[in-house]
């Protein structure tokens, strides 16, 4: 992580307002500068977490998913959602038990599972209820967007793609845009280990 991210005294206040005193914060954001989470800790020992959005349009999506998707998911499968503060972008949500799969140090079989996990979890999610108007205009313009944000990952990816595999992603991203209706669901983060 490159530097400690110091939670807004405004926002620890808001926090300590739903869930009682904060005796202590550790900054549990991801790798990434526009990650902004906070571990808080009260006084018997109950973790939750503060999050800031790093956008409107992912504070709004968020939000939504806590408030409607993620209760599918089951009561210890996913954190819960206390409450927010759309001025500040921020989410205040329980922690759940365990530790990220990375830190267990699984054999083959057990990341198999695990894997096997996650996917019956992003199946509930696609499976949560019908979208409204907004979630569908939005699912439905992801194969353009996907299509459209290729040439910016070939450029990320630089020389690590030689010709033949910087055809083949431009290939098939312009089959994207080809594609037709397809069944959509609930636009959701990666389904990464650190999810």
């Amino acid at each position: 992580m490159s530097s400690t991210k110091l939670l807004p005294a405004a926002l620890q206040r808001w926090a300590e307002q739903q869930v009682g005193p904060v005796v202590s914060v550790r900054d549990a954001s991801h790798d990434w500068d526009r990650s902004r989470v906070w571990d808080l800790e009260g006084e018997r020992g109950v973790h939750h977490y503060l999050k800031v959005s790093p956008s409107v349009k992912f504070f709004t999506r968020e939000s939504r998913a806590y408030r409607h998707i993620v209760p599918a998911l089951g009561h210890t499968r996913a954190p819960h959602l206390i409450d927010s503060r759309a001025q500040d972008l921020a989410l205040l949500l329980t922690a759940v038990p365990g530790a990220p799969a990375k830190e267990l140090g699984l054999d083959v079989v057990d990341w198999r599972t695990v894997h096997q996990q996650a996917g019956a979890l992003c199946a509930r999610l696609h499976e949560a209820g019908e979208l409204d108007r907004g979630d569908r205009m939005e699912a439905e313009a992801s194969l353009a967007a996907a299509a459209d944000g290729a040439e910016k990952y070939l450029a990320r990816a630089g020389d690590r793609l030689d010709q033949d595999e910087q055809q083949l992603i431009r290939e098939h991203a312009a089959r994207l845009r080809r594609v037709g209706p397809v069944p959509v669901g609930y636009i959701h983060g990666d389904n990464q280990l650190l999810h």
